[in-house]
């Protein structure tokens, strides 16, 4: 009896033992089911940073890219505005000109105080980066200059201005007002 009882709980022992084993068999079967769900989440969260990384690097570009595109915006409008104000006040360059070429019989301290007064708006002009254009004895550039007249003289070469009516301004490469002349030639 005592055989039978052995054997009975070395059944039970091994039975023990087997559901122990389908236990850890069904544990362990669990956990790969729960790490190949972990790993699926783990690559759509992936993918998923992924997308927001590139969305980020993008948004990133084109701010850079506005930003860049304002400030370029900016610069051209404050420079159009400069321009347009210089070219108002050029009027009161002309009259200084044509002050100064009147003055011929006047004062000599009028004539210098006139002069005076030139030079100290010309330096303002320059200040603002504003040049003044157009001489006798130039070369004829339609892009800078506007002819109004034509003159044949064997005094002045060719395609050369002979006489300068209103002179011309230009802002870097930015032409304010076209130089008035007449052209020989």
């Amino acid at each position: 009896m005592t055989k039978e009882i052995k054997d009975i709980s070395d059944f039970e022992n091994e039975n023990e033992s087997v559901e122990i084993e389908v236990e850890k068999n069904l544990d362990a079967q669990e956990i790969i089911d729960e790490n190949q769900e972990m790993l699926k989440k783990l690559d759509e969260l992936q993918k998923d940073l992924r997308e927001q990384d590139e969305r980020f690097l993008r948004l990133a570009a084109e701010y850079d890219n506005y930003r860049k595109r304002s400030e370029k915006d900016r610069i051209v409008f404050y420079n159009d505005g400069k321009a347009k104000t210089v070219a108002e006040i050029l009027s009161i360059a002309d009259c200084i000109e044509r002050a100064i070429e009147a003055s011929g019989d006047a004062d000599a301290e009028y004539q210098k105080g006139l002069r005076m007064l030139s030079e100290q708006f010309d330096a303002s002009l320059g200040r603002l980066g504003v040049e003044s254009f157009g001489c006798v004895g130039d070369n004829f550039d339609p892009e800078l200059h506007n002819a109004i007249s034509h003159i044949e003289s064997d005094e002045v070469g060719e395609n050369v201005i002979a006489q300068i009516f209103q002179k011309g301004y230009k802002m870097g490469d930015k032409i304010i007002r076209h130089a008035m002349v007449s052209v020989a030639n």
